[in-house]
């Protein structure tokens, strides 16, 4: 044969083998890494090429090349030795056809795995519908009066007009609220002139208290890719939007934010200071000024009571100013669940949180009327808004299933006047520019944000598009929102990916244990195989492995006689095999199997023998909110099991302790507390606890120079064996989010 020939067949061979190799690489792809997503093949190109192991390239060259190079071997030799007269002349047409069926194998294949379809549909579907409505504050003309009015907005945690009677238009007999009620009908809440109240709705990307803010501010949901209340971590909150605090901050306003808690809790200080430059009045600051004592603490800082009167204060103190101010305002009392009952509370319904309603109320408006009654009010408008509709279940039992939560609004001598005579339909986006508007200023197409200016007559976005359709395109991705908050496809990825994970129940049935996994998430190689290793007293010299069997619903069961365990101290570990040779963990359950109760009272009530035996030692210590949901029952178990100082209920308080049946030591406070000493000469203790510190240092529990405090909210406990100086069970219990994690 002509070397031109040969030279001709290896060409060709190297085209029609291409496509060979795109089937072949697809083919193992996606049989290697069988749940992998469009985004996440994106996000691992571009962020882990660089590291591909070298078990990943053998699998490669094993599973895709040396197939692929067989299929083009076959090709070259098909090409070489069968003359081209063959199959009536028509051989190299049925080479080349091969290589075009691989073609489309290979592109269906990875387009059917990828699900391509509904990826370009979302892309494409992605909804404009933010930018399309979106008023720049940056680009609208904003004109203030001369003589510019002062601004007091109070956001009322969780408040809606629900919380009224039915006469008014709430989901109640019996009025919650009736003082802002009053409040609302003399002043103007955008509704027909009649007593039925009206209020905003709290669209998607508004309905917890950071996103409220953010929308009554800018007009905007905080929509984004990553979890909301994370931006507290980001260096910088949407530093290209323009909201209330910026625009005011350019007029020349001294502006304070004010609250009872902490206010970097979900990117509140970040934002107001970043959008306005606040003066940041939180309960930090409260201790520092010596308003309240260093180890005072209630509910999520201090009280409502006690917020009013440090606003009394400080308006007194800023009013005397020649440059006009803006006061900011949140309250906390009424935060689900069940809200803060306070000394001013009183008993008028049968529920809690009921009475704290009825309390707020009252606190909100005698504040208002505090207000009316000095210098500066001629020349201030007060604004009184839910922040969103309350997110306590119990509470909104009470309310028909189809009644429309609205959040309670009320403006309060406005410079402005509502120009039409019907109720509005609007939504807490329209905050914003009614609130410029309500300050005398002028407002370029009375647009800001999202928001409408409701004095006006121009219509709201609710009232152009309607509440199903805005609720479904604010329910969908924006491409714009995460431009305007710097957010990178990148950076979201990488907040948001979850690693590999399982339920797993692990129970003694008889006289065996019996080991069940389902629900496996996150695991984007092939599953090759799943083992369960054992380890017997923490023993980590040697384990026993035991192959898992998958059962016909997807899950993988094992059973383990007892016999070759200890109940109360063996480690389980759940291995995935992946098809790269990877050990993927996807659940641990550590020590003692009849520790490992989720209701916090039932574990109460499981470790007091182990207190009592003499073979063990119990400790405890808070790490932040911790103590302030316990109950009756909870208080009554703590000092069964050997606290001796008093646990008052509905505080936070920090809690540490050492109890076994030799010894105990605990202390119940305000402050920051610590215990540090031996059991024996097996077991050591480092123990630090604090219910309102952010310092890393103050959260210990070290047993034998071992710290293994998990970095979450709430009460911890480790029990000790103190024979072996074993961690057998280790729990946190989070009360306020119902919460329980264990190491």
């Amino acid at each position: 044969m002509k070397k031109r020939n040969i030279l001709k067949n290896i060409i060709a061979t190297i085209i029609i083998g291409i496509p060979f190799l795109l089937f072949f690489t697809a083919w193992w792809f996606f049989h290697t890494w069988n749940t992998m997503t469009v985004n996440e093949l994106v996000f691992n190109v571009k962020m882990s090429l660089s590291g591909a192991s070298h078990a990943m390239i053998k699998l490669f060259i094993m599973k895709a090349l040396f197939p692929a190079c067989v299929a083009a071997l076959l090709v070259f030799l098909f090409l070489t030795f069968v003359k081209k007269e063959a199959f009536g002349g028509k051989r190299n047409l049925i080479a080349g056809f091969t290589g075009v069926i691989a073609l489309v194998a290979a592109l269906a294949f990875t387009w059917g795995q990828l699900d391509m379809t509904s990826y370009i549909d979302q892309q494409l579907h992605a909804s404009t519908f933010i930018k399309d409505n979106y008023a720049d504050p940056n680009s609208v003309s904003v004109a203030f009066p001369e003589k510019k009015r002062n601004l007091i907005y109070i956001y009322l945690e969780s408040t809606e007009v629900t919380d009224t009677d039915k006469e008014h238009g709430g989901g109640f007999d019996k009025n919650r609220i009736p003082e802002l009620t009053e409040l609302a009908l003399q002043n103007e809440f955008f509704g027909d002139g009649s007593d039925q109240l009206t209020g905003g709705f709290s669209m998607p990307g508004t309905d917890w208290t950071m996103g409220a803010i953010f929308a009554q501010s800018t007009g905007l949901p905080l929509q984004i890719s990553i979890d909301a209340n994370s931006m507290s971590d980001q260096e910088s909150f949407f530093p290209t939007v323009r909201g209330l605090g910026d625009i005011l901050k350019d007029e020349g306003y001294h502006q304070e934010y004010l609250c009872g808690s902490n206010a970097t809790f979900g990117g509140r200080e970040l934002f107001f200071k970043t959008h306005g430059d606040f003066d940041i009045i939180d309960y930090p600051y409260a201790k520092d000024a010596g308003w309240i004592p260093q180890d005072y603490g209630v509910w999520w800082g201090f009280e409502d009571e006690k917020l009013f009167d440090f606003a009394k204060q400080r308006l007194l103190e800023i009013s005397k100013n020649d440059e006009p101010f803006n006061m900011t305002l949140l309250t906390v009392d009424t935060h689900f669940e069940d809200g803060y009952v306070c000394r001013l509370c009183q008993d008028e319904f049968d529920d809690q949180y009921s009475n704290v309603f009825a309390c707020a109320s009252r606190q909100a408006t005698e504040f208002v009327e505090w207000i009316k009654e000095q210098d500066f009010y001629e020349n201030t408008t007060i604004v009184l808004v839910g922040d969103h509709p309350t997110m306590d279940a119990d509470f909104c039992a009470m309310i028909p299933s189809d009644y429309t939560r609205k959040v309670y609004t009320c403006f309060i001598n406005a410079d402005a006047t509502k120009v039409n005579s019907y109720a509005r339909d609007y939504t807490t986006f329209d905050m914003f520019p009614t609130t410029v508007a309500a300050l005398g200023a002028s407002i370029e197409g009375e647009r800001l944000g999202l928001g409408t200016n409701l004095f006006s007559d121009t219509e709201t976005l609710l009232e152009k598009y309607g509440m199903e359709y805005e609720k479904a395109e604010l329910d969908r991705k924006s491409h714009f929102m995460n431009e305007l908050a710097g957010i990178t496809d990148e950076m979201a990825m990488e907040q948001n990916y979850e690693g590999a994970s399982a339920n797993a129940s692990i129970n003694i049935e008889g006289d065996n244990v019996k080991v069940v996994v389902s629900e496996i998430k996150g695991v984007v190689e092939k599953i090759e195989e799943m083992q369960v290793d054992v380890r017997r007293d923490g023993d980590y010299s040697s384990s026993m492995i035991y192959i898992m069997k998958q059962q016909p619903d997807g899950s993988y069961e094992v059973e383990i006689p007892v016999s070759e365990i200890n109940p109360k101290d063996t480690d389980f570990n759940i291995i995935c095999k992946g098809a790269l040779g990877s050990d993927i963990s996807l659940f641990s359950q550590r020590g003692d199997m009849n520790l490992k109760q989720t209701d916090f009272q039932e574990y109460l009530e499981a470790i007091k023998p182990y207190a009592e035996s003499g073979d063990y030692t119990v400790f405890i210590t808070t790490r932040k909110s911790g103590a302030m949901r316990l109950s009756d029952d909870n208080i009554a178990a703590l000092k069964a099991l050997g606290i001796t100082d008093d646990i008052p209920k509905g505080q936070d308080v920090t809690i540490v302790a050492a109890i076994n049946a030799e010894q105990s030591e605990s202390h119940v406070s305000k402050d920051n507390e610590k215990l540090k000493g031996k059991v024996n000469d097996t077991v050591s203790y480092n123990i630090k606890g604090s219910w309102d510190s952010f310092k890393d240092s103050d959260f210990v529990l070290e047993i034998n120079d071992t710290n293994v405090m998990i970095e979450r909210k709430g009460l911890h406990f480790a029990v000790v064996n103190n024979s072996t100086g074993r961690v057998v069970d280790y729990v946190n219990f989070d009360l306020l989010d119902k919460e329980c994690r264990r190491y």
